[in-house]
């Protein structure tokens, strides 16, 4: 994927006639904005103070050469894609440049003009299929590192919901146990308030309950749920003692 506008290139070549051939068959083509130099030292002087879409570096200039600039980016972190230019029997050379992470290599005695700017195109296409393919990853990775997170909230979050609707039910327990015990030392003028106090006391603990079989309910992303909202609150077995509920509406007044 090229973008519209022209892609950034900057030439380093200490052959003054080759760097012209280099950048007119470029210029050419209307899809390159070219930015020769005739040393690395020069080219490493601009990489400093803008940004390229791809680097060509003969790898025999005088000063810093070819692979000295390319360490250098390499150092830098820089991941501008770069293509070297190599001579005849330089294979080690070229061997040298792709370890340091070169895209492409171009040995000068090969040069094509109708090719050359095909293998820049290529070369920056690849390297925008590279970071949009990293940048997926990354999303990915972002992504499922979050879904892991809400994972835990969520399970933190139910087993606290639990042990919320296990307390309320002994609470709900003890509230129909103390009201039975009571019920018989109420005076008559104070039965309505009595009872009302407990009916009030019942509302909020259902109220309780099912918002925290609501929030129990929500399903983690791995699909699972502890409760639904419709589920019977647990009662306690193991710390309450076992005995049979009495009724408290049908409580005979005493």
């Amino acid at each position: 994927m090229i973008e519209s506008r022209k892609i950034r290139v900057l030439v380093a070549e200490d052959e003054e006639s080759f760097l012209h051939v280099l950048t007119t068959v470029l210029e050419s083509t209307q899809r390159f904005e070219l930015y020769p130099c005739e040393s690395g030292n020069e080219a490493v002087q601009m990489l400093k103070g803008s940004h390229f879409d791809v680097i060509i570096l003969d790898h025999m200039m005088p000063g810093m050469t070819g692979l000295n600039v390319l360490q250098w980016l390499h150092e830098q972190k820089s991941e501008t894609p770069v293509i070297m230019l190599t001579g005849a029997g330089s294979e080690n050379i070229a061997t040298e440049a792709m370890k340091l992470g070169a895209y492409d290599y171009l040995r000068k005695d090969q040069f094509d003009k109708t090719h050359f700017p095909i293998i820049v195109s290529g070369v920056y296409e690849r390297y925008l299929f590279r970071k949009d393919k990293e940048q997926l990853e990354n999303s990915a990775r972002e992504r499922e590192k979050n879904l892991l997170t809400l994972e835990v909230i969520i399970n933190s979050v139910s087993s606290l919901s639990e042990i919320v609707l296990s307390t309320i039910a002994k609470l709900a327990f003890l509230a129909d146990e103390s009201e039975h015990l009571l019920r018989p030392r109420v005076q008559p003028e104070g039965k309505e308030q009595f009872e009302d106090h407990f009916r009030r006391l019942r509302e909020e603990l259902e109220t309780l309950a099912y918002a925290s079989k609501t929030i129990v309910g929500i399903p983690t992303p791995s699909g699972k749920a502890a409760l639904k909202a419709n589920d019977p609150l647990p009662m306690p077995k193991a710390d309450l003692p076992q005995k049979e509920k009495v009724p408290l509406k049908s409580t005979p007044n005493q």
